[in-house]
């Protein structure tokens, strides 16, 4: 059985940076409120997809859209913090 080798990145890691992305945007913008909870909800939603979806990148696209889902997972963990300690 021949392994499948996609290199270019799935829709499931497209959501995922995307879900990260505009958690950090919702973070940025409410520090409060029903926003702020729902930023929160779809955050931890996509780092738990981003952790489920590359477990193990292939190809160069792969891991640059890899690479941006680790980064904006600290700029979401860093957006929660500040909002969630002022």
């Amino acid at each position: 059985m021949a392994e499948n080798r996609r290199s270019a990145p799935g829709r499931g890691q497209l959501l995922a940076t995307l879900g990260l992305v505009a958690a950090v945007a919702v973070l940025a913008t409410h520090h409060e409120g029903l926003p702020f909870w729902l930023g929160s909800l779809l955050g931890v939603a996509a780092v738990l997809g981003c952790l489920v979806c590359f477990d193990a990148p292939r190809g160069g696209r792969q891991w640059l859209l890899a690479v941006v889902g680790f980064c904006t997972s600290f700029l979401f963990a860093g957006q929660f913090l500040i909002a969630l300690l002022t």
